[in-house]
């Protein structure tokens, strides 16, 4: 099964290509997540091998991830020492045969929504973890009727994602946090549940 549509070998090495001044760097947002959310989301979803991180920062997410056999394909706009440098919102489009996992800077979090179920194939599955206040505004209402998530995880108690991946000092204010998931394709009133930590959860969908 091929990950891309088109070469893995060629897209893979236009990895590299990256445009962003060192003052667009400082602006990023960047918050690292706990490695645990990923157990926590692979103890309620089932995702294919292959999965793409395109916000990898320094590896949180995606050295999880591999821990439990996948194969990451990691990516983010600057260089944070792990993975390779990849602009997900301004890449030429392509289609990825696999699921698409990542904790996208909050300030673009509605483009890389839309880009990554842009990217995915049919049938396919995109997981972002974000805090609840992405369910808010009136830029996201045509994303949520066009193209609803199918679940969103919601944890019953507050995670503290670090900034610029700094977790030894990550001492402001807890947020509540879900596990937004998506499958291509698919119609319907999305379903909630709640992670109440320890990797365990309990669902409830509309019937």
């Amino acid at each position: 099964m091929s990950d891309w549509t088109g070469d893995t070998q060629s897209v893979m090495a236009t990895l590299n290509a990256s445009n962003h001044s060192e003052k667009d760097r400082a602006q990023q947002d960047y918050y690292a997540s706990p490695p645990h959310t990923i157990l926590d989301l692979f103890a309620v979803e089932v995702f294919s091998q292959s999965v793409w991180e395109p916000a990898c920062g320094e590896g949180h997410l995606s050295k999880a991830m591999e821990t439990t056999g996948k194969i990451v394909y990691s990516t983010d706009i600057i260089d944070r020492g792990y993975g390779n440098v990849y602009d997900f919102i301004g890449m030429e489009r392509k289609q990825w045969d696999g699921d698409i996992i990542t904790n996208p800077p909050f300030s673009h979090s509605t483009e890389f929504a839309e880009r990554a179920l842009d990217t995915l194939l049919t049938g396919r599955k995109l997981a972002l973890l974000l805090r609840i206040q992405f369910l808010e505004s009136v830029k996201r209402q045509r994303l949520f009727q066009t193209q609803p998530p199918k679940m969103v995880y919601v944890y019953a108690r507050n995670i503290r994602c670090a900034k610029n991946g700094d977790f030894a000092n990550a001492t402001g204010n807890a947020s509540t946090y879900c596990w937004f998931v998506w499958e291509k394709g698919w119609k319907g009133t999305p379903g909630i549940g709640w992670i109440s930590g320890g990797r365990t959860a309990t669902t409830k969908k509309d019937a």
